[in-house]
């Protein structure tokens, strides 16, 4: 399921994309407005996260401009929680009201409520219904990237030509029996063959001799989260995003937090450099494998320099 994040503040931004992610969703995250609205407008979505105060657009007008062509499942985020705030996000098109901070398990459950919701709603088989105002004799034209108008400007879409978005999504939650625990997700997909291509997929066999790894309910200390994941010391949180040591909690930052969830995704595995940048930058990664390093070092001075360990010639593994 592809998710569009907008959202100006980037902790928040790259905080709840990794949690996102964590539940197997595919996430587009922006910090511009307009720059979010164009890239539905161009790509479509299956949902919409938005906050209020953006910078050149902000999404009470994304909500107006995607409403005029889309039935798109829409979910306000914001610090606001006036109820003249909330009354007027929904007024302009939004589905849902989620104010911060928020708990990833809330969340997904708020996505999943408006995918529901949606799929059993009167859309064409494009997932989307025209806005009442539209011209009828416009021309309309299937392109790539969703359904184009006459006058040239892609509408929102949530599916590819030929796909019913209904049924898609509907298959989506229907086999989704997975939990969230040791590693993240697990799933009933195959394994896949590459280990390295493994991530974000069904979790494979731990290596003989890697650390003991128990996913455990959180217990006293409150909040929504799934399951917690410990790897000796180390205790991950993979619903509320939270990392202690020793019974300790560490605080990251976004980047050293996409770090350790991809080392730990498969204790003892070797992660090469260019993998991890990859992984964690993506295509905004300049290709110089010393900015690894660099979180690594700092990394090993919160967590513990024995808990990552270099493996020269090729990369990194988590040791526990």
């Amino acid at each position: 399921m592809h998710i569009v994040l907008v959202e100006d503040d980037e902790v928040i931004r790259e905080t709840t994309q990794i949690g996102l992610e964590r539940f197997d969703y595919t996430v587009s995250a922006f910090a511009d407005g307009r720059e979010g609205y164009e890239f539905v407008s161009a790509n479509g979505a299956d949902v919409l996260l938005l906050d209020l105060m953006l910078p050149t657009m902000n999404g009470a007008s994304i909500c107006r401009a995607v409403r005029e062509r889309s039935t798109i499942p829409i979910i306000i985020i914001s610090a606001r929680s006036d109820a003249i705030d909330i009354v007027q996000a929904l007024e302009a098109g939004a589905d849902d009201y989620l104010t911060k901070p928020f708990d990833m398990q809330v969340l997904n459950a708020r996505i999943r409520a408006v995918v529901r919701r949606f799929i059993t709603t009167g859309t064409d088989r494009f997932g989307y219904s025209p806005s009442p105002e539209a011209d009828e004799h416009h021309e309309t034209v299937i392109g790539p990237g969703g359904m184009v108008t006459g006058d040239g400007i892609p509408e929102v879409l949530g599916a590819s030509p030929g796909m019913d978005t209904r049924d898609r999504l509907r298959a989506q939650l229907e086999s989704d029996d997975t939990y969230l625990g040791a590693g993240g997700k697990f799933t009933t997909a195959p394994e896949a063959d590459d280990d390295e291509e493994a991530i974000g997929g069904a979790v494979p066999p731990r290596p003989s001799g890697s650390p003991t790894v128990a996913a455990e309910p959180s217990g006293s200390d409150g909040g929504l989260g799934p399951f917690r994941t410990r790897l000796g010391s180390l205790v991950l949180d993979t619903g509320r995003l939270t990392v202690e040591v020793d019974g300790e909690e560490v605080h990251l930052t976004p980047t050293e937090l996409r770090v350790l969830l991809l080392l730990t995704e498969q204790p003892e595995h070797v992660y090469s450099r260019e993998k991890i940048a990859f992984t964690v930058w993506g295509y905004e990664w300049a290709g110089d494998s010393r900015v690894v390093d660099v979180h690594i070092q700092r990394l090993r001075k919160k967590i513990g320099a024995n808990m990552i360990e270099t493996v020269r010639g090729f990369g990194y593994r988590f040791a526990g």
